[in-house]
């Protein structure tokens, strides 16, 4: 393996027995009686430190403070039975595990090997975002087609401005990562709040957006906040408003011009100092001219508008979004993963009808499903592999459900088969909570 590590530890006893051991694993260690001994040895050349709390000379808390000065080596603590106290404090300190005494051979193993592999793979991350994305996100977000960097200049230009913005493109193109960094940028001291105007029914979305006093209606047991109210000095996104009703848009265009909303069950208005910013993956003006949206409404949010291209016109960021979500799914994939050529070549070549979004999806069920370091075919969904590729100019919102669908029943089949049947486990390997993994289960009839 050829990993130094380094013991630090007076009790000749104990030395030995964790010299042994780590000889056995295949690991280089090098031990001394206390940390004035050992510090000169010290370097880039270490890979670990196990080091008992109570030494001679300087004690392995204050060890602690001084190896993390100069080198950012992770540290495993030994200490005797009853002083957890003593651990915890070396884990605030920055060390990164501990032990208790009398040390177990099977804990020890797997301690070490745990810390030796989080160390790798933070350097390994480390590196590689320095050398691979360094001149390619922008504030969080991630693109090198010319495409997104003139939304980057014109992000930078106007965020800072008070107007107010629409977002135009496809489900799944970035439209709300797009929103929040004009929201990061705008230096705005409030919360940014998203409401999906297309998952809220009618009748409840203008109290979720302008709230509504005691007593308003049967049932308003108490003073309910709008969304407005809570994205006071910050920003209010209103996903998806081509979805938004004629009655609640003309009472948005009223909001927009006076800057005050009606409370239902308030006699007064109430100034509001959110800014707005709207997306639709609707050809608005197609919906102007159908009489289902409003144009006055749309030259109201339009102060600033923004397409965000489909991924299948930008193959250039298809690399780099994968570099970058694979780093980001790291810690729950056991490990960085890397991708084969030949893949690369096929997702650049795929015209991902859903976009970033199927990307990330897909991404996530090939690093979790993967068993090595290297994503191969076999590791995509069943949608990516299949010769039938969708074709950009034919696919339909049918044709996209189904591939999704079929992508989330085999990360879902997938996943049960790595856990032995296990749902909560499954679970929490795909990031999603045990009601849903079981909804998921029934829906897709895995199992009975």
């Amino acid at each position: 393996m050829n990993d130094n590590i380094i013991i630090i530890e007076d009790d000749a006893g104990v030395r030995f027995f964790l010299e042994e051991a780590l000889k056995g694993e295949g690991y280089t260690p090098l031990s001394f009686e206390s940390y004035e001994d050992a510090v000169s040895k010290i370097n880039h050349e270490v890979s670990l430190v196990i080091m008992d709390i109570k030494l001679p000379g300087i004690d392995g808390l204050s060890a602690i403070d001084e190896i993390k000065k100069k080198t950012d080596i992770p540290i495993v603590i030994v200490t005797a039975y009853g002083t957890k106290k003593n651990a915890m404090e070396a884990i605030q300190r920055g060390a990164a595990d501990f032990f208790i005494k009398p040390i177990a051979l099977d804990e020890l193993k797997i301690v070490v090997k745990r810390t030796l592999g989080k160390s790798k793979l933070k350097k390994e991350v480390e590196l590689s975002k320095e050398e691979g994305l360094k001149d390619v996100v922008f504030y969080g977000v991630v693109g090198k087609s010319e495409a997104m960097k003139d939304i980057f200049k014109s992000v930078e230009k106007f965020a800072g401005k008070d107007i107010t913005v629409l977002i135009t493109g496809e489900t799944g193109v970035g439209k709300e990562e797009i929103a929040k960094l004009i929201h990061k940028l705008s230096k705005r001291k409030g919360k940014l709040i998203t409401v999906n105007c297309a998952s809220i029914p009618d009748n409840l979305l203008e109290s979720e957006l302008f709230g509504y006093e005691k007593g308003a209606f049967t049932g308003a047991t108490q003073q309910k906040l709008g969304k407005f109210e809570l994205a006071e000095g910050g920003t209010i996104v209103l996903d998806e408003i081509g979805e938004m009703s004629p009655y609640l848009q003309a009472k948005l265009l009223r909001v927009i011009e006076t800057k005050e909303i009606d409370k239902l069950g308030d006699v007064k208005k109430r100034k509001i100092n959110a800014r707005i910013i709207a997306t639709t993956n609707r050809d608005i003006v197609q919906e102007i001219k159908d009489g289902r949206f409003r144009e006055d409404l749309y030259f109201r949010l339009a102060q600033m508008f923004i397409t965000v291209p489909p991924l299948r016109t930008r193959k250039d960021d298809i690399p780099i979004l994968i570099e970058h979500y694979l780093l980001a799914f790291s810690k729950d994939s056991n490990g960085l993963k890397h991708i084969d050529k030949d893949v690369l070549d096929m997702l650049v070549k795929y015209d991902w009808p859903g976009n970033v979004r199927e990307l990330i999806n897909s991404l996530k069920r090939a690093a979790i499903m993967c068993d090595g370091d290297q994503i191969k075919l076999d590791d995509l969904p069943l949608h990516l592999k299949s010769k039938q590729r969708l074709n950009a100019n034919t696919y339909s919102d049918t044709l996209l459900d189904d591939a999704i669908s079929a992508m989330e029943k085999q990360m879902i089949i997938d996943a049960l088969k790595k856990t032995k049947g296990s749902q909560a486990k499954a679970a929490k390997l795909l990031g999603i909570s045990e009601r849903s993994m079981w909804y998921r289960v029934k829906k897709y009839g895995v199992v009975d």
